[in-house]
Formats: C-alpha cells, sequence, structure tokens
C-alpha cells in the first residue's frame, strides 16, 4: 500500500499500517457490562475504550506477528509446533501413533504451502506493480493500458486463466511493439538509422513489459491457488469487499 509519508509526519500513525500491513489478525474482544450510564455516544465511548485498555494489555503481540514481514515466520513456526502438537494431542485421544504423526506432517505440510503460495502472490504482485512503474516512465507515447484485475474474487486457478492470460499477451504486445513495430515505422521514414536508434530505445521497455505481464499472471495464479487451499480466507475477502461496495 502507498504510504503518505506527509500525514505521517503531521501525526497519522495510521499510515504505519500501510507500512507493515496486518494480515489474518483477529482480536478477541471482551464482554462488556456498563451501568448508569445515558445516551448512546456515552456507552460507546466507554466501550471503546474498555476494548482498547484489554487489546492494549493483552493482544498487543499480535500487531507485530500478523504484520506482512513476520506473519510468515510465525506461521512456520506454527507449523512446525503442530508437528509435535498434533500427534501428541491424537495419541492421547486414542489414535495410533503412525497416524498421529501422519496428520501432523499432514497439518505441517499445509500450512507450508499456503503461506507459500501467498507469499508467492504477494512477492509477484510487487514485482509487476514495480516493473509495470519502470516500464511507464520509459514510455511517452502509445503505451497500452495495463490490464485490471476483474471484480470478482477468484475462486480457483481455473478463475485466473482469463487475466492472466490477458497479462501476458499485453506484456508480449508492448514488446512486440517497441522493439518490431516502431523500428519499422522508423525505417520506413529515417531509414536503418533511425530503426536502430528505436530498437536501442525499446529494449528496456521490451524487456520490463514481459516480466511485467508474466509477474501479474504468476501473482493472479497464485491468488487463486491460495483461495482453492482455503476457502474460508476467500470467502472473508469477498464479504470485505462487498462491505466497500456498500459503503460507496
Amino acid at each position: 500500500e502507498k504510504v503518505d509519508l506527509d500525514a505521517l509526519k503531521h501525526g497519522s500513525y495510521v499510515e504505519i499500517i500501510n507500512l507493515m500491513p496486518l494480515n489474518d489478525m483477529v482480536l478477541m474482544l471482551e464482554e462488556v457490562r456498563i451501568r448508569d450510564m445515558t445516551g448512546w455516544g456515552t456507552v460507546a465511548a466507554e466501550t471503546c475504550s474498555r476494548w482498547l485498555g484489554d487489546i492494549c494489555s493483552t493482544q498487543m503481540h499480535k500487531f507485530l506477528t500478523r504484520s506482512a514481514p513476520f506473519q510468515p515466520i510465525v506461521n512456520l513456526g506454527g507449523g512446525m509446533a503442530d508437528l509435535v502438537i498434533v500427534p501428541v494431542e491424537e495419541v492421547r485421544q486414542g489414535v495410533k501413533l503412525g497416524k498421529a504423526v501422519k496428520k501432523g506432517t499432514s497439518t505441517f505440510a499445509g500450512k507450508v504451502a499456503y503461506d507459500a503460495v501467498n507469499t508467492t502472490s504477494k512477492l509477484s504482485k510487487y514485482t509487476a506493480k514495480l516493473t509495470n512503474k519502470a516500464a511507464s516512465k520509459l514510455v511517452k507515447h502509445n503505451s497500452m493500458p495495463t490490464p485490471s484485475r476483474p471484480d470478482r474474487v477468484p475462486r480457483n486457478v481455473r478463475d485466473t486463466a482469463g487475466h492472466a492470460y490477458e497479462s501476458l499477451s499485453h506484456g508480449l504486445k508492448e514488446a512486440n511493439h517497441k522493439v518490431i513495430m516502431l523500428p519499422y515505422r522508423e525505417w520506413e521514414r529515417n531509414g536503418p538509422a533511425g530503426a536502430a536508434r528505436s530498437v536501442l530505445k525499446g529494449i528496456p521497455v521490451a524487456v520490463l513489459a514481459p516480466i511485467s505481464g508474466a509477474s501479474e499472471a504468476l501473482s493472479y495464479a497464485a491468488l487463486g491457488l491460495r483461495n482453492q487451499m482455503r476457502p474460508d480466507v476467500r470467502v472473508e475477502e469477498e464479504a470485505w469487499r462487498r462491505g466497500l461496495q456498500d459503503d460507496f
């Protein structure tokens, strides 16, 4: 996310969340009982005050462990703990040791696979944005707009095929435009020397554009795979998007 440095300088510490966004964090709100108070404003203020006090005293660690840089490490540690905890719990319930160890290993492998896919999706999305931004600065005109992601959250890898293909095609078409079409026009106007200059100018975009398209295709495909592995995460994202649409 973009960080508003000016707002941060003027005391808007909410911008820190954009610097290290929080993922999959769940806060438990304690039961609040209020007596001898009147007015919705007073009750709401008192309720929020108690919740904030409880969160600050008992759940502040979640803001660190669920931040983007540390979340994969924490999840991996939790998966490694499952290698021991899950088999022990299963054996206590009368399950044979072999099956218990198999279940613990399966749980660990599932968490590792999910985090690998999720991290791949985020990193490749960042790469796509970075390379596309760099390519856009090099292009002064005749640039095709980057395909935007569909509004619908992909349910599986199959749902990502259309956008992934479109992203790949966009990168290749942009490269073709820079190193073939424009040099050919320059050759017609100014001869071989003009064509050679055009090719040299187009090489950076011809390299960056396919990388951007391929990175976006990989990111979106990984997002579909993540949602296929964890439908509950997809459902939460769909609910969040519906909430934003209702607000606007």
